[in-house]
């Protein structure tokens, strides 16, 4: 059954039944139908909640909008409450409806400015105003023709009604949805820990390495002892050899614990404002098209459309695509690896300058040797102090080579990272400026393109 024709017959009975100063059986009867059916409208569960202080008190459009749900909801109520109360008074007598129709559908929500209010409910109430103030005025002339546009009216209220509730839970939930889910991606965490234990790891490797670096020679030139002659030159110079080692060592240490904390820091800082922008972007993108709703620029329908899933989803999905850009585990790594193997060489290079040392200095400690032997040739100490010193040299360079390397490496690793956000950015930016294009097109046109 129409849902909308009762209320109109109803009228054009209760007209009819004034020549007798009488309302008809049929004319109650229809009256009760109507009422209940405007009853099962009225109980309607409602889409939104009860207000909070900090929601009325927030100036922001996302807020605006949820009072604007809100007051519509409630004058819409109202507005079914009060076609209930005209229908209450057609009981008996229709000089009764006659006389207070017009003081019982008095409602202060007809002059609102609330935008669905005025779009959907308003048109109707004005309609059944008029009639009540026919029907006060005894103004049958213009009842006929005002009763089909109340049937018209109020066809096309419940399709607006149903079309805006369908729209206002649309929005709703997509507004929960990204206010609970998009501040705190999960990812992120993940990728900290992975970060996390990339550092560690690495850490862990570059200071085993010069460790046992440092292990390896000492095993060795602790073995060159002072003489029992109380010659202690090749001593003082071995010593002071691997005191150099051991300061280079650890400067180089400290230098790629430094480049490491300094990439995880830049990383992280990056990774953050990544993350702070693009969940912002959901929030930003709304603004926009929520405000020219609110100035009545844009219809409900054209938002819902704007900020459905599908909006989120593309921005989720390039969130991710940007994340990625941040899982550089092995590009970290290697080039600490390179570090060690680097490392590794100048070690295998000072062990055996060290062993040709110790064997030269071993031989002069054997039962019968005779340095005069050898007085044409230069002695240990002699050939063995410049080798350290242009051992020295190498040490430097081998430091600086590897410490240049990892220094080059990562620079080229931050600016693969940045690379790679600014594109895939720009893609998921190109992703939204379609759903801008869908909005205005849909704004343009005045419907959906499903």
């Amino acid at each position: 059954m129409d849902h909308h024709k009762p209320f109109s017959v109803l009228l054009v009975l209760l007209l009819h039944g004034s020549a007798y100063g009488t309302i008809s059986p049929k004319v109650i009867a229809l009256q009760q139908v109507l009422s209940s059916e405007l009853q099962t409208l009225e109980r309607n569960a409602l889409l939104t909640g009860p207000l909070h202080a900090e929601s009325s008190s927030d100036g922001s459009a996302i807020s605006r909008l949820r009072r604007t749900f809100h007051e519509f909801e409630r004058q819409n109520q109202e507005s079914i409450t009060a076609i209930l109360r005209v229908l209450a008074l057609i009981d008996h007598t229709l000089e009764n409806t006659i006389q207070d129709c017009e003081k019982v559908f008095h409602l202060p929500s007809l002059y609102s400015e609330n935008v669905l209010f005025r779009d959907v409910t308003r048109p109707l109430l004005l309609l059944v105003e008029q009639l009540c103030q026919q029907i006060t005025l005894e103004d049958f002339g213009q009842i006929e023709s005002s009763l089909e546009a109340v049937e018209q009216a109020a066809t096309h209220y419940r399709s607006r009604l149903d079309e805006t509730k369908r729209s206002m839970q649309v929005v709703l939930d997509e507004l929960d949805h990204i206010m609970g889910t998009f501040s705190a991606p999960l990812q992120l965490n993940a990728l900290f820990d992975q970060m996390e234990q990339v550092n560690a790891t690495i850490r862990s490797s570059i200071a085993r390495a010069t460790v046992n670096l440092l292990d390896r020679q000492h095993a060795i030139s602790d073995m060159i002892l002072p003489t029992s002659e109380g010659n202690n030159d090749m001593f003082v110079i071995v010593e002071s050899f691997m005191t150099f080692l051991a300061n280079e060592t650890d400067i180089l240490a400290e230098d790629l614990a430094e480049q490491l904390d300094d990439w995880f820091n830049e990383t992280t800082n990056m990774i953050n404002i990544v993350a702070e922008e693009v969940s912002a972007i959901p929030q930003t993108l709304m603004e926009a098209p929520i405000e020219a709703f609110l100035r009545q620029e844009s219809s409900l329908k054209c938002l819902a459309e704007y900020i459905n899933k599908k909006a989120v989803e593309k921005l989720w999905i390039g969130l991710d695509r940007i994340l990625q850009c941040f899982h550089v585990g092995n590009d970290t790594e290697r080039p600490f690896e390179m570090a060690k193997q680097l490392l590794s060489l100048a070690d295998r290079n000072i062990q055996l300058t060290l062993e040709e040392i110790l064997e030269c200095h071993q031989s002069t400690l054997r039962v019968g040797y005779d340095a005069k032997v050898y007085d044409e040739m230069a002695s240990c100490y002699e050939m063995s102090k410049p080798i350290l010193e242009a051992m020295q040299e190498y040490v430097y360079s081998k430091m600086d080579e590897i410490y240049f390397h990892v220094e080059l490496s990562m620079y080229f690793n931050e600016l693969k990272m940045e690379s790679c956000v600014y594109y895939r950015a720009r893609e998921m930016m190109l992703d939204v400026s379609e759903v801008n294009q869908r909005y205005r097109k849909c704004n343009e046109e005045g419907q959906i393109e499903l």
